[in-house]
């Protein structure tokens, strides 16, 4: 199954539960008014016509602000539920060994995948093994791990938890998830009510002045005593729907976790430790109630378990799983990997080695991510230097190392750059963008832009001023030698995606219907600045535009190839952003013809796969860097 056909599935399992949910509001609203119609007409009628407006107005008005202030309390992404749930950020440049451990594993998960670095979260307080990956989009999401997670498990069973979060960010989970916690806010605001009317009818009670009114105050008694049950049950039932859906995407977690890392023992013994493990998976924290759904395992002990049995999800990974092993497993009598380094750091150069993907096949690997992926991202993270690495762990340094990548090859521009920076960077950022040039001089291209997303989590870590800052200097380096080359390009969409989302707020655009004729327009721009880099050659040009634009509408009349000045990166930009706001099956449909128009020629260059990727990352279709990276 596809990246596409996987988030297309999301958002029928989405879909499906919201038909589900308002079926369970429905049934609040009504046992709202057969409540009131009792205490109306002093338990004679079951439904009274003239409360019915204001009861239903009332009971959908209160789910509804419940639901805006659920989504309102999480509109910052997964930090707000990390946050919530007790989590404590773990530096980029932690040296405390478990947490390392664990910033290496998300590293190749990253690189390999194509998606930035998530901030990471400890869960400090929970000895239970478990974990989560929490936000919006790709530009907002976290992993959380709790403490016994890090301190339990070996790394191949961390790897294998990691891959399980990574798969729910891939699988469309994650915006799901949060939909769902908002959902449930809104029928706990009935709860709400209940319990305040509770404390008013108190009051009144034991007011002298209002011993007179007992009937009113125990009518108000019944009501809210009736609202608390009302609102729990509506509760339960929506835990119920939320539970069903959940369980069916974990099997499909499990699966991918194993997919990615072709490791079926790594996932298969971490849930062995948490079956003979005292703690199990449970959250202690109450506030993680609502989120409980986003869990590795499940995190409470409830009568609808929103994860399978940990057993079942064993036996599908193990068949051969005797739950009386687990009580061994869970003391440590498992060996243990290296803690530090990849298992895939010694993968030999034939292994690495992959032929130049088919266009269809470049389709099928946005948003998957397999074993070779991250041989070939641990690999590259082995090779890098680690002054360079050093630098994506600190928000200073990682600042410089931006720099510094933006630096001109012209001394003169060069020098100008530096002239510029020495006024507005701070010293330390200076001599650190001094130590740092000399490696950044014989870096690859391949390796510029998996850097940058090794930096993305640390950069997160500036404060606004210094980041607004940042910004203004990126921006001013960039314009330098008055013109946008391709990789300084894709840095700023990188930044404007992932970055200036966290450090500016701003609600989520809606998604839009893209008219054909607009489809084929702005796609002619993309597709002729693809075809432009890829070669000199007019005919061959040519031939590439035709190769992409056949994939829009097949036989396509009246559109040719496009000047240089038609479609440059201004333009380009443009057309990008208003395809972000596209449907799905229209974003497969782009990248589609994106990916049929630099491999027409049978042949991707750097400049190519560097642009591809950006388009990808544009249209929240997360495509590998090292996709089309050879090793030999």
């Amino acid at each position: 199954m596809t990246f596409f056909a996987r988030q297309q599935a999301a958002r029928k399992h989405t879909s499906r539960l919201l038909i589900l949910y308002a079926f369970a509001v429905a049934g609040v609203i009504g046992s709202v008014h057969v409540l009131v119609s009792k205490i109306v007409t002093h338990g004679t009628s079951w439904f009274d016509f003239e409360t019915f407006p204001v009861s239903c107005s009332g009971t959908l008005l209160v789910i509804l602000i419940g639901v805006a202030v659920g989504k309102a309390r999480f509109s910052s992404g997964g930090t707000a539920v990390a946050e919530m749930c007790g989590g404590q950020p773990i530096e980029p440049g932690t040296r405390e060994p478990a947490e390392r451990r664990l910033l290496n594993i998300v590293e190749e998960m990253s690189i390999a995948s194509g998606v930035p670095m998530p901030s990471l979260f400890v869960l400090a307080s929970e000895e239970g093994i478990n974990a989560f990956a929490a936000g919006h989009t790709t530009g907002d999401f976290v992993v959380a791990v709790s403490r016994g997670c890090l301190q339990q498990l070996n790394r191949d069973e961390l790897q294998g938890v990691v891959a399980h979060e990574f798969s729910h960010i891939l699988n469309g989970d994650m915006r799901r998830n949060l939909n769902l916690t908002g959902w449930l806010y809104g029928i706990s605001g009935i709860t709400l009510i209940g319990r305040v009317l509770f404390e008013i009818a108190g009051r009144s009670g034991s007011s002298r002045n209002n011993k007179d009114k007992g009937g009113s105050v125990i009518a108000l008694f019944i009501l809210s005593l009736g609202f608390v049950i009302i609102g729990w049950i509506g509760q339960l039932f929506a835990r119920a729907i939320q539970a069903a859906i959940s369980r069916q995407r974990e099997h499909l977690a499990d699966a991918s976790a194993v997919q990615f890392t072709r490791n079926p023992e790594g996932i298969a013994n971490a849930l062995k430790k948490i079956a003979g493990f005292s703690s199990g998976s449970i959250v202690t924290n109450p506030e993680a109630a609502p989120v409980a759904h986003m869990f590795f395992a499940s995190a409470l002990n409830s009568f609808f378990a929103t994860h399978p049995p940990i057993e079942e999800r064993i036996r599908l990974l193990d068949p051969h799983f005797n739950p009386e092993i687990a009580l061994l497993i869970s003391d440590g009598t498992l060996p243990s990997s290296p803690t530090g380094t990849s298992a895939f750091a010694e993968a030999s150069p034939s292994e690495l080695t992959r032929s130049l993907p088919r266009p269809s096949e470049i389709i099928s690997m946005v948003g998957h991510l397999d074993a070779a992926q991250l041989k070939l991202a641990a690999t590259l993270l082995a090779r890098l230097p680690a002054p360079l690495m050093t630098a994506t762990q600190d928000p200073l340094s990682a600042s410089a190392l931006v720099y510094g990548l933006l630096l001109h090859a012209d001394s003169q521009i060069q020098a100008a750059q530096m002239e510029r920076l020495q006024v507005t960077v701070q010293p330390d950022c200076q001599r650190e963008l001094t130590l740092l040039i000399p490696h950044l001089a014989s870096l690859p291209r391949t390796d510029r832009l998996p850097l940058i997303h090794l930096a993305t989590a640390s950069l997160r870590h500036l404060s606004s001023a210094q980041y607004t800052q940042f910004r203004h200097d990126v921006e001013a380096l960039i314009e330098a030698d008055n013109s946008v080359d391709l990789f300084e390009y894709s840095l700023q969409k990188n930044l404007r995606r992932h970055l200036d989302v966290h450090f500016h707020r701003t609600q989520r655009p809606s998604l839009r219907r893209i008219p054909p004729n607009v489809l084929l327009s702005n796609g002619a721009i993309l597709i002729s600045c693809l075809a432009h880099l890829g070669t000199n050659d007019l005919f061959s040009q040519s031939a590439a535009f035709d190769a992409g634009m056949a994939r829009l509408n097949g036989a396509v009349t009246g559109l040719q190839l496009l000047p240089l000045d038609q479609c440059n990166l201004d333009q380009v930009d443009t057309v990008l952003d208003q395809f972000a706001l596209a449907f799905l099956p229209v974003k497969q449909q782009i990248l589609d013809a994106c990916a049929h128009t630099v491999a027409s020629d049978n042949f991707i260059q750097d400049t190519e796969a560097e642009l591809l990727c950006a388009i990808a990352d544009s249209l929240d279709c997360p495509l590998p860097t090292q996709l089309f990276r050879t090793v030999g």
